[in-house]
């Protein structure tokens, strides 16, 4: 099961169909396809100041195995970014979304992304029936208490 964090807009006008076209819905967790192809999951999620960071971070790091004459087994560094990219990716996305006026308004467990938007729903829209109303259970009756029993040991003597 994942959680998905849930960010709604702030537009009170919109219409019902419109609102839910908007809201968004970001995968908490580790990003294994942003391990193998960062730049292009930033890009997917058009998280551009990331990508802009990404692509200064790479390049500093060729430069500086150039410039220093490094063996050619540094590059490996090159990997630390999409390491970084993979474990960052939800804080991204819900930066940007924070920054373009959404609201986070909960989150969901659920294994793919359409049944995490059909709970949400479903619960945001009163789609799910009100649970029953239980009766209220009788009081328990209280046990006698021991005069020579102070506390909650069921000996005196100890």
């Amino acid at each position: 099961m994942a959680i998905w964090t849930v960010f709604e807009p702030d537009e009170a006008e919109a219409t019902t169909e419109r609102w839910a076209q908007k809201v968004a819905f970001v995968r908490e967790g580790f990003s294994w396809s942003a391990l193998f192809f960062a730049p292009l999951v930033l890009l997917a999620h058009r998280l551009w100041l990331g990508l802009l960071a990404y692509l200064a971070i790479q390049g500093a790091l060729l430069g500086t195995v150039y410039l220093l004459d490094v063996d050619s087994d540094a590059l490996v560094l090159l990997a630390l970014t999409h390491l970084a990219v993979a474990l960052m990716l939800p804080d991204l996305r819900r930066g940007k979304l924070l920054l373009w006026g959404y609201e986070e308004t909960g989150a969901v467990a659920a294994r793919r992304l359409e049944e995490a938007e059909q709970r949400y729903f479903e619960a945001r829209l009163n789609a799910v029936p009100a649970p029953r109303e239980t009766p209220a259970a009788a009081p328990l009756p209280a046990r006698p208490a021991a005069a020579d029993v102070l506390g909650l040991f069921p000996e005196a003597g100890r």
